[in-house]
């Protein structure tokens, strides 16, 4: 302990009379570090800590699996899963909604969720004040209650305990509150409030085909396997589609860890960004080691002396190894700092893309990566300059002590090799970039099948019981429509069911009339949206067939209906589908309309980098007779900046209805960013630790190359003494230098071509291999060589022979 403490003192001593070295060797090791602990940071929170739940490993989604796209289950389905299934303690249900707060100041749209009353004790989660829901309260005909979220409660009530016990109104009814849940209280997706689930569930239709959203939480019995569980529940739906074969034809079930489900699409995003900032702590070390080579060379004399005197080589490479590891240890600490300050932004960065299901915070567990990557960081940048220092020759060091320096072609070598090795790290990040970029670009600009510019959107979902009979729907949404369609600078309005690339969207069975499915192999679906009059127009969607649908278009007329180009493709090959007519459910219906298709229009992607799907539009008022139609989403084409049109909206919809929320108003330009949020955090991440490993490449070229000047100081006077001109001067170090990037940038381009197919998954519209990219990346670091190359051959033209020959 004696020597080490002696060792701390000698490396402050000796840190502290070069503090140029020490601030940027620090500042380099800060800037590596800190973005490991930013992202670590995340990783931890998102991925790695567990769910704020008791025992949370034995919690699963159980899935079901089907020739369609999703994980929710029909009700029937559950309750039958349920009932059967051995494997489970307990298995419940959620399903997220949305219920508007009113009589509380601004009305105010809430995400809500509905959960049966053994969700909270399944999850081990009691309720920070008053209780959560007793079974008895889903008995049909209980008063409604609800519990607030932590942040609700804090945010409208002001954190009153008086409020337990008290009504709220939510969609119209009162219900009253019974607990309010922990801070930081999540499961799935983030919620407002919480209200009793069956209730709900009682007014399903008995239809297995049915899924509105609906997920079953289970906990598995103690010793019982995920494999276990999911083989019995394998056999219980073969069972089921026996029983049931119309709905559960081709229907299995998964069983999925909670935390993996809630994690699963932003894990690989994270994974690519630490292995990222992972390169630019290595381009960092590299950076260093080749700063304490260069130190290294003029404290030959003082190694030598230490040696002499009697210091042995592992004495001398521990001393030199506590000098790294204290400047590794400094790099953290401003790390950490930097880290800490970067946390918000990044988040902010995210756009909701990384799911908080537990507070990103630099806890216990960054702190300590921190300390050991610190650590580890100081022994590997310093474990080669020490090595290479403590074999320097004793007698060679102390005869040429004269000229203060101590090093041989070898060092210069290995100074070459590290800044190659410095190029060939930063190579893999500027590809990585670049392609990314590139994709981003690509995805931005795909067409998403109508006019984008000078809309404003917003989402109206109307009260389930103050808006219970279509009559007072259809009257709400058409004078909503028709007062926004007169607002001043409004050239036209419409609404539907869901928005256009917007990332949701629903799919529905049909059944086309004449041609009656044989089995339930041949079920088809489509995307279905309802619709008023003039919505397709007002976004611009081309007719390609037939008309639009008109005011007529009412639910005391014909059915009728208008498809895409891909539903008109894919479902009437080789034939017109104007008169054709088609029937929602999977097997014809006596008691469902047949719709008539009266139009095709071109099609209008879900999301942008997604292919164009099958897809129907319904009137909304004949949809409602089938499917009650409680939300839509307004759509208005203004003459100038769509968000001037948002206050007047505003007042025309209080004007209408004062209890009635207008959420979320965007541009549909903002509206489209929002579901690119999580490729746009993915892509500038790795686009600024390409800049930082840009940097740190050329800091890198620009050290050694003004180091060999100092070097070869005699040689160049020399050279110019014999007649070598200025021009040949800089040839040859601005050669060397780029020799030196171009065997990294070479070494880096073959790595980068065998490592990107990891970013196959992450591209659009580019291959993992695009040549373009890798040829701009070769050119730009070749450029950024020979800049970093320049100022040090500069120098060497201005060598005077008669200094150069004194100095050697």
């Amino acid at each position: 302990m004696q020597t080490l403490l002696q060792d701390l003192r000698y490396a402050f001593r000796l840190l502290a009379k070069s503090p140029g070295f020490a601030a940027i060797a620090i500042l380099t090791l800060a800037l590596g570090i800190g973005a490991n602990t930013a992202i670590f940071s995340v990783v931890n929170a998102v991925l790695l800590r567990p769910l704020a739940f008791r025992d949370p490993s034995r919690l699963v989604i159980v899935a079901e699996k089907s020739p369609f796209p999703t994980i929710s289950t029909s009700y029937q389905n559950f309750v039958d899963w349920r009932d059967q299934s051995r494997s489970f303690e307990s298995m419940e249900a959620t399903r997220g909604t949305g219920l508007t707060l009113t009589g509380a100041g601004e009305p105010e749209l809430l995400l809500a969720r509905m959960a049966t009353a053994g969700l909270f004790p399944l999850l081990g989660v009691e309720a920070h004040i008053g209780r959560t829901f007793l079974p008895e309260e889903e008995r049909a005909g209980s008063a409604p209650v609800a519990l607030l979220s932590y942040g609700l409660w804090q945010r409208r009530f002001g954190g009153s305990r008086e409020i337990i016990g008290k009504p709220i109104t939510l969609g119209s009814q009162p219900y009253t509150v019974v607990g309010v849940l922990p801070a930081g209280f999540q499961i799935l997706q983030p919620a407002d409030v919480f209200v009793p689930f069956k209730p709900w569930a009682a007014t399903l239709p008995d239809d297995r085909n049915w899924h509105p959203g609906i997920f079953a939480v289970a906990r598995l019995k103690p010793g019982v396997s995920r494999e276990q569980a999911r083989a019995e529940m394998v056999g219980i739906t073969k069972r089921l589609e026996q029983q049931y074969p119309d709905f559960n034809t081709g229907t299995s079930a998964d069983v999925i860890g909670l935390q993996e489900q809630m994690v699963q699409n932003i894990r690989p995003a994270l994974m690519l960004l630490l292995g990222a900032v992972s390169l630019v702590l290595l381009i960092a070390c590299v950076n260093v080691a080749n700063l304490l080579l260069a130190r290294a060379a003029s404290r030959g004399r003082e190694v030598a002396i230490r040696t002499a005197m009697g210091a042995g080589r592992p004495r001398v490479v521990r001393q030199l190894l506590t000098e790294s590891v204290l400047l590794s240890l400094g790099g953290g600490l401003l790390g950490l700092f930097l880290a800490w300050a970067s946390l918000g932004p990044l988040l902010k960065i995210s756009a909701g893309s990384v799911p908080q299901v537990i507070p990103i915070e630099l806890d216990r567990a960054v702190l300590v990566f921190t300390f050991l990557v610190s650590l580890i960081t100081g022994l590997v940048f310093g474990i080669v300059p020490a090595l290479r220092t403590a074999g320097l020759d004793l007698r060679g060091a102390l005869n040429e002590s004269s000229r203060g320096s101590t090093s041989g072609p070898g060092h210069h070598r290995l100074r070459g090799v590290l800044v190659a090795s410095e190029m060939a790290l930063a190579v893999l990040l500027l590809v990585g970039s670049g392609l990314l970029l590139r994709s981003f670009s690509l995805l931005q600009d795909v067409p998403p099948g109508f006019q984008v510019d000078h809309l404003l959107v917003a989402d109206i979902p109307l009260s389930q019981t103050a808006y219970a009979k279509p009559e007072q729907r259809y009257q709400f949404f058409d004078r909503l429509v028709e007062r926004a369609k007169a607002l001043p600078g409004v050239r036209s309005a419409g609404a539907a069911s869901f928005l256009p690339v917007s990332g949701g969207g629903s799919i529905i069975h049909f059944n086309i009339t004449g041609h009656p499915p044989k089995t339930p192999h041949d079920y088809v679906a489509a995307g279905y949206r309802a619709v008023t009059p003039n919505y397709l127009e007002t976004l611009g969607v081309p007719l390609l067939q037939g008309r639009l649908l008109t005011p007529a278009d009412n639910e005391k007329a014909p059915a009728v209906v208008v498809i895409n180009a891909s539903m008109a493709k894919t479902n009437f090959a080789g034939e017109n589908p104007l008169g054709k007519r088609i029937q929602l459910g999977t097997t014809p219906d006596k008691d469902v309309p047949t719709m008539e298709i009266v139009g095709v229009v071109g099609d209008v992607r879900p999301g942008l980098g997604v292919d164009p799907q099958t897809e129907m539009y319904l009137p909304y008022r004949q949809a409602d007779l089938v499917l009650p139609v409680f939300q839509l989403s307004l759509v208005l084409r203004t003459a100038a900046d769509p968000q001037l049109q948002a206050p007047a909206l505003r007042t025309a919809l209080a004007e209408i209805d004062p209890n009635q929320p207008l959420v979320k108003v965007r541009t549909m330009e903002e509206n489209m960013a929002a579901t690119v949020a999580q490729p746009r955090f993915r892509t500038w991440l790795i686009a600024i630790f390409a800049a930082v490993a840009l940097v740190l490449a050329a800091i890198g070229v620009y050290g050694v190359m003004s180091y060999t000047v100092t070097q070869r100081t005699s040689e160049i006077g020399i050279r110019v003494t014999l007649g070598a001109q200025p021009e040949d001067v800089f040839k040859i170090v601005v050669g060397q230098g780029l020799r030196v990037a171009l065997a990294g940038v070479g070494a880096g381009i073959v790595a980068a071509l065998a490592m990107t197919r990891v970013l196959e998954s992450f591209l659009y519209g580019v291959s993992a291999y695009d040549p373009p990219t890798f040829f701009g990346v070769a050119i730009v670091l070749t450029i950024v060589a020979v800049a970093a190359s320049f100022f040090p051959a500069r120098r060497a033209t201005l060598v005077d022979p008669m200094v150069a020959l004194r100095y050697e």
